[in-house]
């Protein structure tokens, strides 16, 4: 492209010496502000942080004094707990023993209550602590069926099932072997 400058000779100098002219003070005031009012910015700044930093030193160093003061109360007071937690838990074994002492008892009165006239009970055993296996004979079926029924009724047996009923012989005698399992629900109250 073929550039022509139409300008007279004057005008054309005069417009180079304008873009090559120096620029005066008041040109460089304004972006000399500027670079100074973002440095007073960044030093407040820098200041300010620094503050904060010494204070949360400061901070740290009086909690870490008064956690030195307070070790042999806070080691204590964790000792104490240690012990409340292990005497809690001999307290927790107490209670389970004496609870099982009277449970195997109260368990073996209320199926003595429930043996019916005619009926032998041969062995009687607690598997798990939640389910009763009674083992026995009789003379008959009926006799079973009622056994069963009393175990049913009573609020410390729940699910009574009969697994076995065989005719076998006692001596010469014809009797009704038998086989029957109960859960056992001990937080029921017997009366």
């Amino acid at each position: 492209m073929i550039r022509i400058n139409l300008l007279p000779r004057e005008e054309k100098g005069s417009q180079r010496r304008s873009s090559s002219a120096p620029m005066k003070a008041g040109d460089w005031l304004a972006p000399a502000a500027i670079v100074v009012a973002a440095g007073l910015v960044m030093f407040g700044t820098g200041l300010s942080q620094q503050s904060k930093q010494a204070g949360l030193v400061t901070s740290i160093a009086d909690v870490e004094a008064q956690a030195r003061a307070l070790a042999p109360q806070i080691e204590r007071v964790n000792r104490l707990a240690q012990e409340r937690a292990e005497l809690d838990l001999r307290l927790g074994i107490i209670s389970k023993l004496e609870k099982d002492r009277t449970g195997s008892v109260r368990l073996m009165d209320e199926l003595a209550r429930c043996i019916p006239d005619h009926l032998w009970l041969s062995g009687a055993m607690q598997e798990g602590g939640s389910q009763l296996v009674v083992e026995g004979s009789t003379l008959s079926n009926l006799v079973v069926s009622d056994f069963m029924s009393r175990l049913e009724r009573s609020p410390l047996f729940a699910n009574v099932e009969l697994n076995v009923a065989e005719r076998g012989k006692v001596g010469d005698r014809p009797v009704v072997k038998f086989r029957v399992t109960a859960a056992v629900t001990p937080d029921e109250p017997v009366n």
